[in-house]
C-alpha cells in the first residue's frame, strides 16, 4: 500500500492542467461539425481527454477539506465551517453571475440552450452561464463534507457507497432520452465519487499496484473511450449525449487519470510554474472565460457590430476589476491566512 500525499505545488499543478482542460472543451464547442469531419476521432479524443478535468477540481477539493480538518482536529460548528468555505467563493461566483446575466441579456445569441429564465433558477443550479454549474455543486458538496468527515474512520466503506450510488445515476441518465445533461451535472451525487475520493486520499492508502498501472490502464480506456465515441457519433448518436461527463466508463478513465498526475512532478521546471499559476488562478479563469470565448469567436466571425462587442467587453472588464477588489478585500485575505498552510 502507499499513501499519496499532495503538495500544494502539485494541487496547483493539476488545477493548472485541469484548466486548461475545462477552456479546450468550451473552444471546441464552437467550430461546427468537427465531430463529424476528417479529423473526427482526434477531436472526440481531445474532447474525451480533456474530461478529467471536473473529476480533478472536486478530487482536489474533497483532499484540501480533509487536509484542512485533519489539521484543525475537526471541521468545527457547521454554521461556521459553511460560512467560511462559502465566504471564499459565493460573492465571486454572485458577481459573475450577475454580470453573465447581463451581458447575455444584451446579446441573445450569447444564451445557451433552454437556458432558465428565472433569475433564482440560474443562481440556484449556476445556470446564469453554462460552466457556472460547478459552483452549487461544490457549494452542496461542502454542505455534505461534516458527514462524511464524521465517518472518516469507515471511509473506504464510505468511498464505495459514493462510488455506487455515482454508478447508480450515471446508469439512470443512459436510460433517459433527453440530450440536455444540465440538470445531471447540477447534482452533487453526480459527483461525490470523485469528491470522497479526494477525501480518501488524504485519510487511506492505495495499492501500489494501482499506482503503477493507472498510467497505462487510463491510456486503455482512453483509446477504447475514443473509439466508442467515434463509434456513436458515427451511428447517428447526437454529440452532446456522445461526449458527456455522466458515462459509466469516464468514471475509471478520469480516476485513474487523475491518480496517474498525482505522481508527476514538474513543480521545478517552466512548464511546472507555468501550470502552477494557471492553477493559482484557476477560479479567476473558470469564472471569466467563457464571456471572453464569446468575444473572441464574434471578433473572428464578424458576429456583432464594434459598439455593441464594445460596451459588453466594458462590462466584462468590470467585472474583472470588481472580481480583484473583492479577492484582495481584507474578508478574502483574512480566509487566504488561515488556509496559507494547506490546500483547501
Amino acid at each position: 500500500m502507499q499513501k499519496i500525499d499532495i503538495s500544494l505545488q502539485q494541487t496547483n499543478f493539476i488545477k493548472g492542467l485541469a484548466i486548461l482542460a475545462v477552456v479546450l472543451l468550451h473552444i471546441l464547442a464552437y467550430p461546427r461539425g468537427i465531430y463529424h469531419g476528417e479529423w473526427q476521432l482526434f477531436f472526440v479524443g481531445l474532447d474525451q481527454l480533456a474530461r478529467f478535468c471536473v473529476p480533478a477540481f472536486i478530487m482536489l477539493s474533497g483532499y484540501g477539506l480533509a487536509f484542512k480538518a485533519q489539521k484543525d482536529g475537526g471541521t468545527g460548528p457547521y454554521l461556521n465551517f459553511l460560512k467560511t468555505r462559502l465566504g471564499k467563493l459565493l460573492p465571486l461566483y454572485l458577481l459573475w453571475s450577475f454580470s453573465s446575466i447581463l451581458i447575455v441579456k444584451s446579446i441573445p445569441a450569447w444564451s445557451f440552450g433552454n437556458q432558465p429564465t428565472s433569475l433564482v433558477v440560474q443562481l440556484l443550479l449556476g445556470q446564469a452561464d453554462y460552466q457556472l454549474y460547478f459552483l452549487p455543486v461544490i457549494f452542496q458538496l461542502y454542505a455534505i463534507f461534516p458527514l462524511i468527515w464524521h465517518y472518516r474512520q469507515k471511509i473506504g466503506l464510505v468511498l464505495l457507497l459514493a462510488l455506487l450510488v455515482q454508478v447508480g445515476l450515471y446508469l439512470f441518465y443512459n436510460l433517459q432520452i433527453s440530450h440536455s445533461d444540465r440538470y445531471e451535472y447540477v447534482f452533487a451525487p453526480s459527483w461525490i465519487g470523485y469528491f470522497v475520493l479526494g477525501v480518501y486520499l488524504k485519510l487511506a492508502s492505495l495499492p501500489k499496484l494501482l499506482l503503477r498501472l493507472a498510467p497505462w490502464l487510463s491510456l486503455g480506456l482512453f483509446i477504447f473511450l475514443s473509439l466508442q465515441v467515434t463509434n456513436q457519433i458515427r451511428a447517428g448518436l447526437d454529440p452532446l449525449p456522445a461526449l458527456k461527463f455522466t458515462k459509466l466508463i469516464i468514471i475509471p478513465f478520469t480516476i485513474l487519470l487523475n491518480l496517474s498526475l498525482l505522481q508527476i512532478n514538474l513543480t521545478e521546471k517552466t512548464l511546472g510554474k507555468i501550470l502552477a499559476w494557471l492553477g493559482q488562478n484557476s477560479y479567476l479563469i473558470f469564472l471569466a472565460h467563457t464571456i471572453a470565448l464569446r468575444f473572441i469567436y464574434a471578433l473572428l466571425t464578424k458576429q456583432l457590430p464594434p459598439s455593441q462587442l464594445l460596451g459588453t467587453f466594458l462590462l466584462w472588464l468590470a467585472t474583472l476589476y470588481l472580481h480583484q477588489q473583492l479577492q484582495n478585500s481584507e474578508k478574502f485575505a483574512t480566509i487566504k491566512t488561515h488556509s496559507k498552510g494547506g490546500i483547501a
